[in-house]
This record gives structure tokens, sequence and C-alpha cells, in this order.
């Protein structure tokens, strides 16, 4: 019976991750991914308030290598003149510019180390309500499992993958779509920027690495390039824009974006610093408000992004995911895996969340519209 998980996790991000860690002292737990190690992504921000969740874990330690103390960010949004905004000032103090891929990699072997069952690459084929729990059938690469945990946590991401097979319904907020690119800049400030413009947004930001699929050429395996006097640093370019206004020919290859790039505010020194041919377009991904109209039901919660997304603008993606992660672990060590009072708790606390959410992202954007 001991080994038996009562709480099996579908989808080891973040999010994931950190519900398995959190509950490993109390409880039984699998996480399963369908990937055998973690994907690039566009995300790398990470808000001072998560250091506080990473010392109650224990893992502070996970940001002391491979990760950037985050400078500020250079903002042009709602003006026209540029004002540096920083976290000097914030309790928590800095953020990071993270390795997202390290980061990820480092979860999944911490919750290996706190006894979590890790199994991956697996994919989840169905999962059956019982009176007692759910019959949950998994197939891996070398096996078929049948397993009868008590209760599921759908850490899927914006896929919802588990809570949609549930029947919970997906609601999107809006059409936003991020198109992002990654590169080596000869520029030493490790400032963000951000810049609004008649058509979306622009964001750029210190990486610590280039993502695995951009290493190519020089660039490859080495987190900088060294060029005479100057450093080739890796560096984040986004574009933030509602669907029906994206123009189909800025994807069309690195050069096209770059161009794009030069002409917004803030940006065109960045674009004039790029490392000829180190310039790797990673596509097109949706980044658009979105909710499940119900995050938790019988014996099942969803957490992170596969609950809530939130607009990119907010730098509030990741600490999402390990905040709704904690606080669903908190009401389930508080009270057990079958109070039936956790699920309205955990839905209020979502609901909460998602309403404060709204107000800010009307404030902000509210700026960009008066500028």
């Amino acid at each position: 019976m001991r080994d038996i998980p009562e709480i099996v996790i579908v989808g080891a991000g973040i999010g994931g991750c950190i519900a398995a860690i959190a509950l490993a002292p109390y409880y039984r737990v699998m996480l399963i991914d369908k990937y055998a190690a973690p994907q690039a992504k566009v995300g790398e921000c990470l808000a001072p308030a998560a250091s506080r969740i990473l010392h109650k874990l224990g893992l502070s330690s996970l940001l002391e290598q491979g990760h950037l103390q985050s400078h500020g960010i250079l903002s042009y949004w709602g003006s026209n003149e540029p004002s540096i905004a920083d976290n000097l000032p914030n309790p928590d103090g800095l953020g990071w510019h993270l390795d997202r891929q390290l980061f990820e990699t480092q979860l999944r072997e911490a919750a290996k180390q706190r006894g979590v069952k890790c199994v991956w690459p697996a994919q989840l084929i169905d999962a059956a309500k019982t009176t007692s729990g759910w019959t949950v059938q998994i197939q891996t690469a070398e096996a078929y499992m049948c397993i009868n945990p008590m209760l599921l946590i759908d850490a899927t991401g914006r896929q919802s993958a588990l809570a949609r097979v549930l029947g919970a319904e997906r609601h999107s907020d809006d059409r936003l779509i991020s198109l992002w690119l990654t590169a080596l800049v000869t520029v030493q400030k490790q400032l963000s920027v951000l810049s609004h413009t008649e058509r979306g947004w622009w964001y750029s930001a210190p990486l610590p690495t280039l993502p695995d699929v951009a290493m190519t050429g020089a660039a490859a395996n080495v987190p900088y390039l060294n060029l005479g006097p100057s450093i080739a640093k890796p560096r984040l370019f986004a574009w933030q824009v509602m669907a029906p206004e994206f123009d189909k020919t800025v994807a069309h290859c690195p050069q096209a974006f770059l161009e794009a790039a030069s002409l917004v505010p803030g940006f065109s020194t960045l674009v004039d610093q790029v490392v000829p041919g180190s310039a790797t377009l990673h596509g097109i991904v949706a980044a658009n408000s979105a909710r499940l109209e119900q995050v938790a039901g019988a014996g099942w919660f969803a957490i992170g992004d596969a609950a809530l997304c939130f607009d990119p603008l907010s730098s509030q993606g990741m600490f999402n995911a390990m905040a709704t992660a904690m606080q669903l672990a908190d009401l389930l060590i508080e009270y057990g895996l079958s109070d039936p009072q956790t699920t309205p708790a955990y839905q209020q606390q979502l609901d909460n969340i998602w309403r404060h959410y709204l107000r800010h992202r009307q404030f902000y954007y509210g700026l960009a519209v008066q500028a």
C-alpha cells in the first residue's frame, strides 16, 4: 500500500513540481509529465515574492547559480519618456530572470529528492471517478500503469488537459499572442525594456543562457560569447499583439522580426547590437488571459496556468503557478484529501485572484491608452 500514490499530479512544470514538493512530506505523491525533460518556453521573469515560497520549501539555493537577478525595467509604458522601475524598495528583494529550462530541471530533481514518484515521459490515458477516488491509466515508454489515487491535480498549463477531460469549461478573455526571439547582444546594461505601440507591446530582457533550441554555431553551449572588447550576452525579445492585428511578415525570419523591433521606442540600440547570425525565432505562443470556470471538482483541482492564465504584462505567470500550488497544498495539508469544504474554499481563493488581476490589467492598459 505504501507504493500506491494518494495524489497524482499531471504536469511537471513549475506549478506541478512545487505542489509535489509541498505535499510530499504528508502524502504519497506521483508526478507525471509527457516530456522527458523541460522544454524551451517564453517567460523568464520570476517575481520577488516567489522567494517566500522557495524559502518555505527549502529551495532558495536553486536561484544561487544559473539565474540572473533582475535589475529593473526601462519602461516606455504610459509615457513617451522612459522611466526606470526596480524592486529596490521591495521587502522581498529583487526578482530574477530565470534560465527556465534549468529551473524546471532543478525542481524536477528536488521533487525526486523529496520522495515524489516521478514518471516521465508518460501520458495520462484515462481517469475515471470511483467511490473511493480514481482509476487512472498511464502509458510510459516501458509499460502501461493502472493506479488508484484519491486525488488528481491538473498542472498541464494552458491546455488544462485533465480538467477539460473531466468536463470543466475554459474561457478566453482575449486573443493575445506572443512571438518571441532570442539572440546574443553586445550590450552591457542588464535592464529589461518594455514599450507600448499602436499594435501591441514589446518586451526584451537579459537571459542567463540561450534556450537549448537556439544553441547553434558559435553560441553553442555557452552563456556568453567573447567578441574582443565586447561581451555578447543572451537576450529575449517578444512582441505581444492581438491575433487579428498580427503582421505575419514579422514572423517570416529573424531579420524581419528585428527590423520591426528596431522601430519600437527603446529597442533600436538593442537591435543594433544583436550579433549577426545569433538570432532564433521560436514561433507564436498563446498569451491571452483565460481561466477555467470551475478550477476544482470532486477529487480534482487545477493549478497555475491550467486554472488561470495571466497576460505576460503582469509578470506573474510563474509566481501564480507557485502560489496556487501552495494555496492548494496548504488546504490539503490542513483539511485532508476528502474534506468537502476544500473545493469551494479553493474555488473562492482563485475567484478572488482573478477579480484582482482583471482590475490591475484594466488599470495598466488604461495607462497605455492615455499616453
